[in-house]
């Protein structure tokens, strides 16, 4: 589905072109960790897609979240020593744009499922 697909390629080559934005040190105090940003916006984003699609099969939503489970390990490997720390605004702005881009992949998905 989404992990196979040629706008996931694009949507990862994407976040590796804008690593820049996770790169140096940053003195954040107060906020939410990367990797809570990161799986509360997976969750998010799967859980509008099967709302907004009611007819999607157990199967296709099992799938889902099993590929799911495998972005969340893609961008923390991407994101290596990175994922633990506390996000700046900047960082948590550019993750959510990220995953808009990858709900409209995945919405671009749909008629294949």
């Amino acid at each position: 589905m989404l992990l196979k697909s040629d706008a996931y390629d694009a949507c990862i080559g994407y976040f590796a072109e804008n690593l820049s934005v996770f790169e140096g040190k940053f003195t954040v105090v107060n906020g939410q960790p990367i990797a809570d940003i990161v799986t509360d916006q997976i969750a998010d984003m799967l859980m509008t897609f099967c709302e907004q699609n009611p007819q999607l099969s157990n199967d296709v939503r099992l799938t889902l979240v099993a590929e799911g489970d495998k972005l969340v390990e893609d961008i923390e490997h991407i994101l290596g020593k990175c994922w633990d720390n506390i996000a700046t605004e900047e960082q948590r702005s550019f993750i959510e744009e990220y995953f808009l881009l990858l709900k409209n992949s995945l919405d671009s998905q749909l008629p294949s499922l």
